[in-house]
């Protein structure tokens, strides 16, 4: 191997380009909070290569999908893949997320760095996109039923609603054109877009160096009449003097990523990634549950309620969405250590707070189809009809009626003192809230029959 790596060496001269990188010096504070950008860029390969192995066999088919992954899974080391692939996507968001937070705290988006910033954020909606197109491939039942709830969403745009579903299905409903328009996304589209802003990221960061954790007093007094970049480039350089070798902080990311890598496999052999059941469009009766790290997004929709739900939804979401991406040309402070800046973490911990509160809620809120709402006594024979309606399209699993059911949807146990009848039957057909599935599959009677039992609970 040395002699085939001198051949190699000789007419590349690769020695020196290595040494120059892994010898170059970063500031003495790189260290093990900084294992976490790192561990991100791995596991965006690990999801491409493991990515671009699924699609040698995957068929972007609903006739076939749901049994290429059968296939997959019964192949020599298919499952594996598959498993790998599913559990780094879990991983990778928890990595992405802890490492903007990191960035934050230590507002390591300040000058010269915000455009650094900007390409992450992008990063970070890109992930999201990757796991939300992802999400429909395997074509069971969680997918698709998820996906209905999270293309709806898109529908209450204001003004633009019905194209932009029409945009994402190809079409009024979901069918083969939306699979093979996700499968292209995300084949395609978001790994284009993946590899540009990686590639900005890392020309960012070396040109500009590693953001070391903020000292209480700089390493360089200030001159009068300095200019911002000068100042920098002294301090930066006075950092990399009293710091260390690259290589240094490579061996703390090498742990770090191996370990993590050790949990993604150990989860892939034992656990496998999970499949249901192949979906089925008249399935209306089947309550959606998205991945955990959609649960807080999927659980805050809840609470967007009234006429102007549309605008809420996508007033809070696209104002987040844009300070997040401009958040280091609005805090405009120089101060950047975190006890200095007592709004900033006080913000940065609501979000967490926030986020890690609704995963729970969501997580809990609604067991789908465990609870069955018993008769109550002096109900006419319609009224039980519409009961057996009811509890067999698994109604339970979002609302509560007398304290049985789930709470992510509005509570029924007075739905005929708080709605007129047509209105119930109009919500059932063609809801007007974006979070609830359409059930028009039902018979004109067993929508009269609900209907009489909804309107019975005053």
């Amino acid at each position: 191997m040395r002699r085939i790596w001198g051949w190699v060496d000789e007419r590349l001269q690769i020695s020196p380009i290595l040494a120059a990188f892994l010898d170059r010096r970063v500031p003495a504070q790189v260290g093990w909070a900084h294992v976490l950008g790192s561990a991100t860029l791995l596991f965006l390969v690990v999801q491409v290569a493991t990515g671009i192995v699924l699609s040698l066999t995957y068929v972007p088919s609903p006739d076939a999908a749901y049994e290429s992954i059968l296939y997959i899974d019964q192949t020599p080391l298919g499952g594996l893949v598959r498993g790998i692939h599913h559990w780094s996507a879990g991983l990778l968001v928890i990595l992405i997320g802890l490492h903007t937070l990191r960035v934050f705290i230590w507002a390591a988006y300040r000058y010269p760095r915000e455009l650094t910033w900007v390409a992450g954020a992008l990063l970070f909606f890109v992930v999201l996109a990757f796991a939300f197109t992802g999400y429909l491939l395997p074509w069971d039942q969680k997918a698709y039923w998820a996906t209905v709830v999270g293309t709806n969403i898109a529908g209450s745009v204001p003004f633009f609603g019905k194209n932009m579903v029409e945009l994402l299905r190809g079409g009024p409903q979901l069918g083969a054109v939306t699979l093979a328009r996700f499968y292209g996304v995300h084949i395609w589209v978001l790994p284009a877009a993946l590899f540009l802003l990686v590639g900005f990221h890392l020309f960012a960061v070396l040109r500009q160096g590693i953001a070391a954790s903020p000292r209480h007093r700089p390493l360089v007094a200030a001159i009068p009449g300095e200019s911002r970049r000068d100042r920098y480039q002294r301090e930066y350089s006075a950092e990399k003097a009293v710091g260390h070798p690259f290589w240094r902080a490579l061996l703390k990311d090498a742990i770090f990523s191996g370990v993590l890598l050790m949990i993604v496999f150990a989860l892939a052999i034992f656990l496998g990634a999970p499949l249901e059941p192949k979906a089925n469009p008249n399935a209306v009766g089947y309550a959606p549950r998205p991945e955990w790290y959609f649960l807080s997004l999927f659980q805050m929709l809840w609470y967007f309620t009234g006429p102007f739900e549309s605008l809420l939804i996508f007033g809070f979401f696209g104002a987040g969405a844009l300070l997040f991406l401009l958040v280091p040309f609005i805090d405009r402070s120089r101060e950047v250590l975190p006890q200095r800046r007592p709004i900033a973490m006080a913000f940065a911990g609501a979000v967490v707070v926030g986020v890690v509160g609704l995963t729970v809620i969501g997580a809990t809120s609604s067991p789908a189809g465990v609870a069955t709402v018993p008769p109550i006594p002096g109900m006419t024979a319609q009224q039980l009809e519409g009961l057996k309606v009811y509890n067999a399209e698994g109604c339970s699993s979002c609302h509560a009626v007398r304290g049985i059911g789930g709470n992510s949807g509005p509570d029924l146990s007075r739905a005929g003192f708080r709605w007129e009848a047509d209105t119930i039957r109009t919500q059932i057909v063609t809801p007007q809230d974006v979070k609830m599935p359409a059930f028009d599959g039902l018979t004109a009677r067993q929508l009269d029959d609900l209907v009489a039992f909804l309107t019975s609970m005053k």
